[in-house]
């Protein structure tokens, strides 16, 4: 019979752990937020068709909910490309102050 030894089962354990911790801290917000909206969609879906409602009221109610969703993702993704925009101005405004107090510095040592 086999038996391995204390150092190399520690060191399997550790590289597990060392593993999985790595693997969560990974996880990004938006992942998490579009894994939260993507559960929050189809448990929704799943609702309104085992609902006692009639079939022309139940797609009613889902085409309703299509669309408040789309409107919803359209308005979040106008918000993230307007706040990247900003952003974007801003390192760009702050870049050319740099450049100008870099290039004065350089033409007044002269």
């Amino acid at each position: 019979m086999f038996y391995f030894s204390n150092d190399f089962t520690m060191n399997y354990k550790k590289a597990i752990t060392d593993r999985f911790q790595r693997k969560t801290t990974h996880t990004s917000a938006s992942t998490v937020a579009l894994a939260l909206v993507g559960g929050i969609a189809v448990g929704a879906i799943v609702s309104l068709l085992f609902a006692p409602q009639s079939g022309e009221d139940t797609r009613n109610m889902i085409a309703d909910k299509t669309r408040d969703l789309t409107d919803n993702v359209k308005d979040k993704f106008k918000s993230i490309r307007n706040r990247a925009e900003d952003k974007g101005e801003e390192l760009a405004d702050n870049l050319k102050s740099k450049y100008k107090t870099v290039k004065n510095g350089i033409t007044s040592e002269s």
